[in-house]
């Protein structure tokens, strides 16, 4: 069979075991919901109990989503809705948009659920393109593929109205795209993503790495000034999104306010006022180390059969780099932006956050599925372990998340 008949053979399976994903996490989310009692009853005070959605457009509505809908409803209302960016409470804007002025929240939320089902296979398939143009083998490419379709955190990349689905897909996109050398249409990929997580930003690493770093690593090539500038456009855009969300929050908290706030608060006269900084130190304790208590240790290792592989695989990769080295095999040179952006993150999540939003974060990452499907190919019996555990993990996350218990 040639490679474009056993390329088309892929798409066709992808396609149907894409579809068969979400059906099957869609099914375990309704019937828990339906029958499980809720923890805590939050959503029943924003989805109507007459909607004719109820089980599974209120299921949708847990943890970071209720900051999602509070801020499409009454915009950036307090300081710690600044955390958020503004690319889901657009879109949940724009979903309220087509529904009658009484219309139940669940149906905003169920639209959104639906563009996230509409991008699934458009994602399934970047992921393999993406490793197909990297890696040069079919095969790996579906085994790539087929991880991606069992995440750890299967409601909030599926279904939920969080950033992680649509920026998962821009990423990828973007990823390929960059690969493809179609720079301007990687960049604005990027730069839409970038509107969704405040992790957007790293996506700025991969036009200027494919444009001067890559070169430089094949053939020691300096580039030349048109090059530069060229980068530093590509490079630029993907901040503006984070750029301009923290110059609002300046504008409102620091320019104004004594119309806004009783008092300026602190971090406007620091070094570098950001918000968003000051209010993941506050309101999530996020820093270095400061999640490392013995009461997180649970959560922590829910985190580490995502992030272990992850670090195993890029870290490697990143250090020969460093070293003028080439690995090659299962870390192709072509990969190397993406081990860095990988080693980075992970270990990023691992100092210095909630190590636990690793398991809907780390996905957007190529790397994560990469560093999984060479554990299968180099250590068939880890590799076995890992698919064991984010099937059983990703049933147990539905259950938790549907009864709103942490820590889904």
């Amino acid at each position: 069979m040639s490679t474009p008949d056993i390329r088309r053979k892929h798409i066709r399976l992808l396609d149907s075991f894409t579809i068969l994903s979400r059906v099957s996490v869609a099914a375990l989310l309704y019937l828990t919901s339906s029958y499980l009692p809720l923890f805590d009853a939050s959503p029943h005070t924003v989805v109507a109990p007459s909607s004719t959605l109820p089980s599974f457009s209120s299921s949708l509505l847990r943890w970071d989503a209720f900051h999602f809908t509070a801020i499409a409803k009454a915009r950036y209302s307090r300081d710690h809705h600044w955390a958020f960016f503004p690319g889901v409470p657009s879109l949940l804007r724009f979903a309220a948009s087509f529904s009658p002025p009484v219309a139940d929240p669940a149906f905003a939320l169920a639209r959104v659920a639906l563009i996230h089902v509409v991008i699934a296979i458009p994602t399934t398939r970047a992921i393999y393109n993406l490793t197909l143009i990297h890696f040069g083998s079919p095969s790996f490419a579906f085994l790539t593929a087929l991880l991606s379709l069992l995440p750890a955190s299967p409601v909030t990349l599926y279904f939920a109205p969080y950033a992680e689905p649509i920026f998962t897909f821009l990423s990828y996109a973007g990823m390929f795209a960059c690969a493809c050398r179609q720079y301007l249409r990687a960049t604005l990929y990027f730069t839409v993503a970038a509107a969704f997580r405040s992790n957007g930003v790293l996506l700025a690493l991969y036009v200027p790495w494919s444009l001067i770093v890559h070169p430089f690593l094949l053939s020691s090539t300096l580039p030349s000034l048109g090059v530069v500038f060229t980068a530093l456009f590509h490079a630029t855009l993907p901040l503006l999104p984070s750029l301009f969300h923290q110059r609002d929050a300046y504008r409102v908290f620091c320019l104004t306010p004594a119309a806004n706030h009783a008092q300026q608060p602190s971090w406007c006269n620091n070094p570098i006022p950001s918000i968003y900084t000051h209010v993941q130190r506050a309101y999530w304790n996020v820093g270095f180390l400061s999640y490392w208590t013995p009461s997180q240790l649970p959560n922590i290792a829910l985190a580490l059969p995502l992030i272990v592989p992850l670090l195993f695989y890029s870290i490697p990769h990143t250090l020969s780099l460093l070293r003028g080295k080439r690995l090659g095999g299962l870390r192709p040179l072509t990969t190397a932006a993406h081990s860095v952006h990988a080693a980075f993150l992970g270990t990023t999540l691992l100092t210095s956050a909630h190590t636990q939003i690793a398991l809907r974060l780390l996905p957007a990452l190529p790397s994560m599925y990469w560093a999984a499907a060479a554990l299968l190919v180099e250590r068939p019996r880890w590799g076995r372990a890992y698919v064991v555990w984010v099937v059983l993990w990703g049933a147990t996350s539905i259950v938790l998340w549907a009864a709103f218990l942490p820590p889904a």
